[in-house]
């Protein structure tokens, strides 16, 4: 039997069940999700995820330092309201600023299912255990990482057309931004994407 805790082909949890074979679906998945949160749907425009505690553990001044950055590009992010009061602070007022474009959800494993499904991306600023559980996790559904160098991670080749994730340097907000814009621009081409988001799915 396959395991099917956190598989998008048999989840009763999420708007529109796919495998790697009926990837296209996914995109059901965050259409009705974007309804539900409030934001812009557009397939142009990748949807990131920030699905672990909002912590200095979980090195989200990373994140912090490149906020700004991330708003002025054509990419929406979601996350779940779980962390430290300065965080929970600085995501709310950038949600408040940015509504079209940022949205806050429950911490629960029901909504988080749901934004596995219907992300594109998840940002990954730590090595922590929890970012770590998360990404491998949201892999499974095809979201692609922006994450430093792992067991289980390959940086995307465009001229190989080969690889599951955006690697970044460790600990360097800038090397994590870049990573981010590169992973934008190759989303504008959906095919590639396709790949990209395919080979996620057969991390084990």
């Amino acid at each position: 039997m396959p395991d099917n805790k956190y598989n998008p082909a048999y989840d009763n949890k999420i708007y529109q069940k796919y495998s790697k074979k009926t990837i296209e679906n996914k995109i059901k998945n965050k259409e009705a999700f974007c309804s539900e949160v409030g934001l812009n749907f557009s397939k142009k425009v990748p949807l990131a995820c920030i699905t672990y505690p909002l912590t200095d553990n979980n090195n989200l001044h990373m994140i912090k330092d490149v906020m700004n950055g991330i708003v002025e590009q054509p990419i929406e992010v979601v996350v779940t309201s779980i962390g430290t009061a300065k965080y929970q602070k600085l995501f709310t007022d950038l949600a408040e600023k940015n509504s079209e474009k940022i949205a806050i959800t429950e911490n629960s494993e029901d909504e988080k299912r749901k934004i596995y499904a219907a992300a594109d991306i998840i940002l990954i600023p730590s090595d922590s255990e929890e970012c770590i559980k998360e990404a491998e996790i949201a892999m499974k559904y095809g979201v692609v990482p922006i994450i430093s160098q792992q067991e289980f991670t390959e940086d995307y080749n465009p001229n190989q057309e080969q690889g599951n994730s955006f690697i970044h340097i460790k600990n360097s907000p800038w090397s994590f931004f870049a990573s981010i814009i590169r992973a934008q621009e190759c989303f504008r081409f959906p095919y590639d994407w396709k790949n990209i988001a395919g080979s996620a799915m057969e991390m084990e």
